[in-house]
């Protein structure tokens, strides 16, 4: 295998370096903004495995750990041939490093696969069976894959009987939250995210929508190139309003495909399940479309040698993805960066985002950033700036960024104007983290907030119409760390709401903020002259959930 990916030298691990003293390190297959994938074998047997190891600082990260802990747990006890084996995931002592051993897939994807040749209609026939009985098994226990994509789904020895769908690391359980993503990150490449997933038809994540993604892995799979479903905001949501032109494909899986590309997730087959069991016939029909339609499937596999190539490498089995190559297991979105990294310039990237002027309702904050790879968390009530954000970074850094889009009511927007205009404070910000993204009605709310022993600490709740409560009354103290726990209750319509955590950092409580049952549109403003008038240094954090009933 060759590695074309960017090096992270400071934090490599070097062969036979061993974890645990179970598993020993061979040699770095990937690098990326957070960590490492490595072809490594067991101590004791010398079976092969892929591990990935995730930066030292994600050792801190109590949110970050735990969703992927989390799903490294529900991936451990998720069993089918056709979907890559998670076996340990822990802390190695020594090191201080997370990583996670899981099945190391040799072989190549099916995008490298199709690249050269498109399938015939019987090895798509098979490969539809084998995917979507191991995604049944998958949405069984809540998983969604999300980036359900040619890049993701490897075939050992060129079999597509033997396909295994990888890179499960940024699956999201049924009971998290969505998030728009814009920038080369974004959970589901542009060209395989269903509808919904772009916020069309509600917006809500299920199974169906690795329905849809598979339906376009399909139609690659028999033309040998990709329905070419992306570029601005606005086309690629006006290409899922519609079912895409099936005219060059076999008439024999054309009506189950166009019912899996239904713009409308209730009009799709009612589950994996049932897409891994259609009756498709193996006779040819006789059809005087048919040769046209072959025809026409003919000029796309000519033209394929031509297509563009979405990513540098092969698909991880991550928290985030990069796309095809040879190494299979990354962990690191977009093109590989530059290489070496130049000294100061993630300082550099950090101070644009921090400088960056979104106009009103708008607020960003870095969240990973190195020299070639940045990862920024947005608040606000539309995807509109952060695209203009994208373009901005990328023609400034060379590079796209991945941006979080947490999207907001407007009523909850004078939050986001307080924050934003304590951000030149960042440094006296407490460090605020939550255990879940998603919760209902009578669920609690945890996490903790790491202050400034020297300083106070307040914590507001701020609903989907803006009103706002302090609940600094449950903090509870522990050296410079606090924790919460919060019962969350809702009522109203059914659908899940976005929700707002601030805690407020300062040298003495804000009189404002105490007690808190305001309006946000009242309340924040009037905090903001306090601020300014109390020449006291104030610093804010931020974060995101959705309360259903």
């Amino acid at each position: 295998m060759q590695d074309g990916s960017p090096h992270y030298a400071s934090n490599q691990l070097s062969p036979g370096t061993r974890l645990n003293g179970i598993y020993e390190i061979d040699h770095l297959i990937a690098a990326g903004g957070m960590g490492e994938v490595y072809k490594g074998h067991t101590v004791q047997t010398g079976d092969p495995v892929a591990i990935k190891v995730l930066h030292p600082e994600y050792a801190k990260n109590d949110a970050a750990l735990g969703l992927f802990r989390r799903e490294a747990s529900a991936l451990h006890n998720l069993h089918h041939e056709a979907i890559v084996r998670y076996y340990v995931f822990t802390i190695e002592p020594a090191l201080g490093r997370p990583y996670l051993a899981m099945e190391f897939v040799e072989g190549q994807s099916l995008a490298e696969l199709i690249r050269r040749e498109a399938l015939t209609y019987e090895a798509v026939r098979a490969l539809l069976k084998r995917v979507a009985a191991g995604l049944h098994v998958a949405h069984e226990r809540g998983i969604i894959h999300r980036d359900v994509s040619s890049d993701n789904i490897m075939i050992p020895g060129g079999d597509v009987a033997r396909a295994k769908i990888i890179d499960f690391g940024i699956a999201r359980s049924t009971q998290l939250s969505d998030r728009t993503i814009i920038g080369s990150g974004f959970a589901g490449k542009y060209n395989y995210v269903s509808p919904e997933q772009l916020g069309l038809f509600g917006g809500d994540v299920q199974a169906k929508s690795d329905i849809y993604s598979l339906g376009l892995v399909l139609v690659e799979a028999l033309t040998g190139q990709p329905i070419d479903m992306g570029g601005s905001q606005a086309a690629i949501l006006e290409k899922r309003r519609k079912v895409p032109d099936l005219g060059a494909i076999d008439l024999r899986i054309r009506p189950l495909i166009a019912k899996m590309l239904d713009p409308d997730p209730a009009g799709r087959p009612e589950s994996m399940a049932q897409v891994a069991t259609w009756p498709l016939p193996t006779s040819r029909p006789n059809d005087d479309r048919y040769a046209a339609d072959l025809g026409r499937s003919g000029e796309r596999r000519n033209a394929s040698s031509g297509r563009t190539k979405w990513l540098a490498f092969a698909a991880a089995c991550g928290l985030i993805t990069i796309g095809g190559g040879a190494a299979y297991y990354v962990l690191q979105p977009g093109l590989p960066g530059p290489s070496p990294p130049v000294v100061g310039r993630a300082e550099q990237i950090t101070r644009y985002i921090n400088s960056y002027d979104g106009g009103d309702c708008f607020f960003i904050t870095p969240n990973n950033v190195t020299a070639s790879a940045a990862r920024i968390d947005g608040y606000g009530t539309s995807p509109a700036p952060f695209e203009r954000l994208d373009d901005a970074f990328k023609s400034t850094h060379g590079f796209e960024a991945d941006i979080d889009v947490r999207q907001i009511t407007a009523a909850q927007c004078p939050a986001l104007s307080f924050v934003g205009r304590l951000r030149q404070n960042r440094d006296r910000a407490p460090q605020l983290q939550i255990n879940e993204t998603s919760l209902h009605s009578g669920q609690a709310l945890t996490g903790t907030v790491q202050g400034d022993g020297n300083r106070s600490v307040q914590l507001l709740l701020v609903s989907e119409e803006g009103a706002v409560q302090d609940v600094s009354g449950l903090l509870k103290r522990a050296g410079d760390k606090y924790s919460f726990n919060l019962r969350m209750q809702r009522t109203g319509a059914r659908g899940a709401q976005p929700q707002l955590l601030l805690a407020v950092s300062s040298e003495r409580p804000l009189e404002t903020l105490k007690g808190a049952q305001s309006p946000a549109g009242q309340l924040f403003p009037l905090a903001g002259v306090e601020v300014a008038r109390s020449a006291q240094s104030v610093g804010a954090a931020i974060r995101y959930f959705k309360l259903d009933l």
